[in-house]
């Protein structure tokens, strides 16, 4: 996405899907394929297999800064390891 899409990547990654349509509030248009979901509006696109997945741990942070800064709720991501199976980059990006 490029820089104008700022301020809906930021509210994609602060709220849940669980409690709203969040695609639908930041006016996004997914697209279904390869049994993955982008957006159109990306300029690229990485579509990977997911190989591994872990829930991040208090423990294994190096510097407690990090969790302060990050995790105040201690709230966790889950982590995960991707092969990439294909890149997709939009046609108009190459047109002039």
């Amino acid at each position: 996405m490029d820089k104008s899409f700022k301020k809906q990547m930021a509210y994609l990654g602060s709220v849940s899907g669980r409690d709203e349509d969040k695609i639908a509030q930041a006016s996004l248009r997914a697209v279904y394929a390869d049994n993955s979901v982008y957006f159109s509006e990306a300029k690229l696109v990485f579509v990977c297999k997911k190989l591994y997945a872990s829930e991040l741990k208090e423990g294994g942070f190096l510097y407690k800064d990090t969790v302060d800064d990050n995790y105040p709720q201690k709230d966790f991501h889950t982590m995960y390891v991707g092969k990439i199976e294909k890149v997709l980059v939009r046609d108009d990006e190459y047109l002039g």
